[in-house]
């Protein structure tokens, strides 16, 4: 009898803890994959190079509040220079799922989220993030979101479905 109830206990107690176990997501920097035909206008170069580096702050702000503000979901700070020494160049780290693994694992982070914003034209961008199981090293799923019309509207709202779809996929 005391060691059925012995087991109970135990068997709880791994539950309870299980249950306020929080997944800890790496969210490095965005990169910008722009196809766009290069302007000649130094000028219109620099005002669209300009919007487009706000657009992944906003992309970045709104995704890490995003799921800061999610039960279960701890995000974590990647700096620029850790990036920057394990990314070798545009779509390494977006292609390569032990790379990235491996820099999630490096910041005690269970996911890591690698994230583009794709531009194949000066009309519509697509998010795209890619979330890596750091401890599998493996991509467990792709989001892609289009971005289309005022980003002040259409960022917020695609950043928004993505914060829920990662919510519905990760265990919190």
């Amino acid at each position: 009898m005391k060691i059925c109830f012995a087991r109970v206990i135990l068997i709880s107690l791994l539950t309870i803890n299980l249950a306020w176990a929080e997944s800890k997501i790496a969210v490095p920097d965005f990169e910008l994959l722009d196809l766009t035909m290069k302007l000649s206008d130094p000028q219109k170069v620099a005002e669209i190079n300009a919007q487009e580096q706000q657009k992944l702050r906003d992309i970045e702000s709104f995704l890490k509040r995003g799921l800061n503000n999610k039960d279960g979901f701890s995000v974590i700070a990647v700096s620029d220079e850790a990036k920057d020494a394990a990314d070798k160049g545009t779509g390494y780290l977006f292609d390569c799922a032990s790379c990235s693994a491996e820099l999630g694992r490096a910041h005690g982070a269970d996911y890591i989220i690698i994230g583009r914003l794709h531009k194949p034209t000066y009309l519509f961008s697509y998010i795209i993030a890619r979330v890596f199981d750091t401890h599998e090293n493996k991509l467990v799923k792709e989001f892609r979101s289009e971005i289309k019309g005022d980003p002040r509207v259409a960022i917020p709202g695609a950043v928004g479905i993505l914060v829920n779809k990662i919510d519905k996929l990760l265990p919190h």
